[in-house]
């Protein structure tokens, strides 16, 4: 497992919702997106136990909770700085309690310790789980994450989907959006040259890519039922600029099939699956 150390910064955490709906076009839709789904899918009212894990600044959480009810809510995310920013915007946040911070990592084999096993109606997580070298690592998470949900209850991840095979247009695609969120975080002065640079090391050397359908098998595998599926489709490379990526604002629905027929790269992939 590979332990990311760009997020911990105190400086990136205080900066990161300063610039990130601007700099991701699909970010804002792709959290409204699992809202809406989790919104039809939990359509009888009722009060909802939700964990956020990588939680960062609990945007996700936020966005949900404006959605449908949350009776308790954890947060873990392994970076203080951003547990404190999150803290601070829960509490301006009336739709959500007062959350339980958890300040640990996934990759560790204890954080889930002190939650009781099937408690949990709803699990979240995004842009976080690319932190998972080995898929057997990424299963036995996903089958922890499956023995904490309640029967009928909710998992969501949101990744960046693309082979991890550098010749391949898919990872070519992915390399060429980090280029162009680069280009706009200096065009914007969102970061400086230097924070541009550790930014794309973070990128290219922390995250661990997967294509969106071995992402999915692996939701299978430990037992889950995927009930929606959306991502961003990246073009293929010759045909993404920046001005083609700063229209990708809209999330697209897909069926099994057409992720699974092809290694195309996603900004984000997004399934929501069903214990």
């Amino acid at each position: 497992m590979a332990e990311e150390t760009y997020f911990v910064k105190s400086k990136v955490a205080n900066k990161y919702d300063v610039y990130i709906g601007d700099n991701i076009p699909f970010y804002w839709p792709a959290l409204n997106f699992v809202a809406d789904s989790l919104c039809e899918y939990f359509s009888e009212e009722q009060e909802l136990n939700c964990l956020e894990i990588g939680s960062g600044s609990a945007n996700l959480s936020i966005t949900v909770s404006k959605h449908i009810k949350i009776k308790s809510l954890q947060l873990l995310d392994h970076s203080a700085a951003f547990l404190e920013v999150a803290k601070q915007k829960i509490a301006e946040t009336p739709s959500l309690p007062v959350p339980m911070l958890k300040h640990a990592s996934f990759l560790s084999d204890d954080w889930q310790n002190d939650i009781e096993p099937n408690s949990l109606d709803v699990i979240l997580s995004s842009l976080t789980l690319d932190h998972i070298t080995e898929d057997e690592e990424f299963l036995v998470l996903l089958k922890k994450l499956y023995g904490l949900l309640k029967k009928g209850g909710c998992f969501v991840t949101a990744e960046k989907c693309a082979s991890s095979d550098s010749a391949t247009p898919s990872w070519q695609s992915f390399a060429k959006m980090i280029h162009i969120r680069g280009e706009n975080n200096l065009k914007n002065n969102f970061k400086t040259p230097t924070e541009i640079e550790a930014w794309k090391q973070h990128n290219f050397h922390e995250d661990i890519l997967r294509p969106f359908a071995d992402v999915w098998t692996l939701a299978e595998k430990a037992g889950f039922t995927v009930e929606y599926a959306g991502g961003a489709p990246l073009p293929e490379p010759e045909n993404l600029n920046y001005e083609t990526f700063y229209q990708l604002n809209k999330i697209k629905l897909f069926e099994r099939q057409e992720v699974f027929s092809s290694d195309q790269a996603y900004g984000v992939g997004i399934l929501i699956c069903k214990k």
